[in-house]
Formats: structure tokens, C-alpha cells, sequence
């Protein structure tokens, strides 16, 4: 069995790609496209190994047991290359962006003859850190690809990448699986928990769904609400609030608070709480559309919206934008 095991719900994928590589025909390049925790990482694991395999299996996937396999695994094969941001060895924080240096580099790889007389595979991951300058040099590679040679691009917004860019993979897109299969995975990884409240957290992302119950965000996420209610009340100084919000990787509560808001929108337009998302914290979301304004929340929303595309964007301090958020929270009471 090969390391590199799918989820379930990746196996018509992979089957569909199986049969191009049967037919001698596989593209030169792909891009792997869909929302966080739906395995695309893995999924481009998966295709460079298959590419890479010496000795596939019967139904086109990779044997597990190869020279090929054993050294991909190991991380060792000398014809797999993998691209994502870098990190600063002064500072040990991650680069937002995969740049020029880094394309320019692969692309002397990609051009040298394979060392194990077949393909050589690059995996850009994620292929929207790219700044501009390292799509434009990437383009080149995408134009004139050398003799088996695949380029596997994943990310989780493909429009911002450069249409030319885009234009010269073959995209596949891996949408949330039905939700039987989805539940019936997550059940088996958390056998004393109910998953379906996480998967619909996660918007039916399986791996999204599974990480959330590991980090008990149910929890986490109505202590959050409960600081939010608290602001409104007096209870709590929205300072102290900020403090520890920052603190969470990736701003997670500042996105928390866009579903919720979210949420409020809808049960205050339709006064009921089908639809929403947050339904294991309907009572308190109930209580809290009946005292926000509604142009209110539709600011605070945009508010919250531009917050996130700033801290995507840039280096901005995290705490100064937490508190600029949840002063303006505080400022409905």
C-alpha cells in the first residue's frame, strides 16, 4: 500500500486521473483548487507519487514498495521538488509569499534531465502566495514545459492567481463530499463525539471538521461569544478581550465573529434560525439580534471583512487590529 493514502472522498478524483495516466496523456500542469480541509495537499502527494512510481499497481496507483516510492516517502527523491513560503531564518517566522528566487530556482531543476529516467514533479503549495513577479517567471515554465515534467499548483482562492497562470493548468476543483460519506469518516476518527455539529462548522470540509473537534473549538468558540455578550454588557473591557483574541492562530475568533454576524443578519431578516451556521450557539445568537441594530451589524460586518483581507495582506499588527474590531463591538452598546 502506498504511504500517500486518500481520504474517501478523493478516490473519484483520483480514479479519474488514474485513466488519463493509463491513456499516456497526463497534462503538464494541474491546479488543485477548493477550501481549506478537503486534502489537496494531500491529493498533490498522491499524484507525484503516482508520477513517480516505478512499479505501478493494476489500478494505476502507486505500489508503496518501488525504489521510486521508498525514496518518496523518505523524502528523498531527487525528482520531486516541493515550493511553499519560506521561512526566515533570523526570525523564524513563515514568508507570506513564495518569490521570484524560488521559481527561478525550481525552473533550473525542472530543466535538468530526471535522475531516475522519468518524471519530475513540482508541487507549488499554496500556489496563490506567489507574488507577481514569481507568477510571471512560473509562466515561462508553464509555456514551455520540459519532457515529463508535471507541476502540481494547490490552492484555496485560484482567482488570485494571473489568468495566465490559471489558463494553462488543467483545474480540478474538490468540492465537500456528500455528507453521509463525510460523517461516516469523521465518526471513525472521533468515536466518543458527535461530528455532524463540526462539519457543518466547517462548511462540510471534513479535515476542517476533524481539526476542530482536536482543538475543541466548540468550547472555544462559546467562551468567544460569551466575551462578546460580556463587551455589551460592561462586563468586560473589550482591551482585555483583544489581548488574548490576537493571540489565536490565524485570527480564528475575528472569523468566528464574521459567521456569527453572519448569522445575526439572518435571524434578524427572517426571524428564524434555519440556515445558520453557528446552530449549536443559536439561544445566545437569538437573544443578540434582538438588541443589535441591523445597518449596525451589516458595518461591523464590513468592518470585519476588511480586517481580514489587511491581516491577509500584510504584516500589520495583530493586536491594534483585534482591538480596533472589537472597540467598534463595543461602541453598539
Amino acid at each position: 500500500m502506498p504511504m500517500t493514502a486518500l481520504y474517501p472522498w478523493l478516490e473519484p478524483y483520483s480514479s479519474s486521473l488514474a485513466a488519463v495516466f493509463r491513456q499516456g496523456r497526463f497534462p503538464h500542469a494541474l491546479l488543485l483548487a477548493g477550501q481549506p480541509g478537503m486534502g489537496k495537499a494531500t491529493f498533490a502527494d498522491y499524484i507525484a507519487e503516482l508520477l513517480l512510481c516505478e512499479s505501478p499497481a493494476d489500478n494505476h496507483a502507486p505500489c508503496g514498495h518501488c525504489p521510486g516510492c521508498i525514496q518518496f516517502e523518505a523524502g528523498t527523491h531527487a525528482d520531486y521538488f516541493r515550493v511553499s513560503p519560506e521561512v526566515d531564518e533570523k526570525t523564524g517566522k513563515e514568508s507570506k509569499a513564495i518569490k521570484i528566487d524560488q521559481i527561478r530556482k525550481l525552473a533550473g531543476q525542472l530543466s535538468l534531465s530526471s535522475h531516475r529516467g522519468g518524471y519530475k514533479v513540482a508541487v507549488l503549495n499554496p500556489a496563490e502566495a506567489m507574488n507577481i513577479n514569481a507568477a510571471n517567471s512560473l509562466l515561462k515554465t508553464l509555456e514551455e514545459p520540459s519532457d515529463n515534467t508535471v507541476l502540481v499548483l494547490v490552492c484555496t482562492h485560484p482567482a488570485h492567481l494571473p489568468p495566465t497562470i490559471r489558463s494553462r493548468c488543467q483545474q480540478i476543483r474538490i468540492v465537500p463530499p456528500e455528507r453521509e460519506i463525510a460523517l461516516q469518516w469523521l465518526a471513525g476518527q472521533l468515536p466518543d463525539q458527535d461530528p455532524e455539529s463540526y462539519l457543518q462548522l466547517a462548511d462540510g470540509a471534513p479535515l476542517a471538521a476533524l481539526a476542530q473537534a482536536q482543538a475543541g473549538s466548540i468550547e472555544a468558540r462559546r467562551e468567544r461569544l460569551n466575551e462578546l455578550v460580556g463587551i455589551l454588557d460592561g462586563r468586560t473591557a473589550p482591551l482585555a478581550v483583544a489581548q488574548a483574541w490576537s493571540k489565536d492562530e490565524d485570527l480564528q475568533a475575528i472569523r468566528w465573529l464574521r459567521d456569527w454576524l453572519m448569522d445575526l443578519l439572518r435571524i434578524h431578516m427572517t426571524g428564524q434560525t434555519g440556515g445558520i451556521r453557528s446552530v449549536d450557539l443559536a439561544d445566545t445568537l437569538v437573544r443578540l439580534a434582538q438588541r443589535l441594530d441591523k445597518r449596525v451589524m451589516f458595518d461591523q460586518l464590513a468592518h470585519v471583512n476588511r480586517t481580514l483581507r489587511l491581516t491577509a495582506a500584510s504584516s500589520l499588527n495583530r493586536q491594534l487590529m483585534t482591538e480596533d474590531v472589537l472597540l467598534a463591538w463595543a461602541a453598539q452598546k
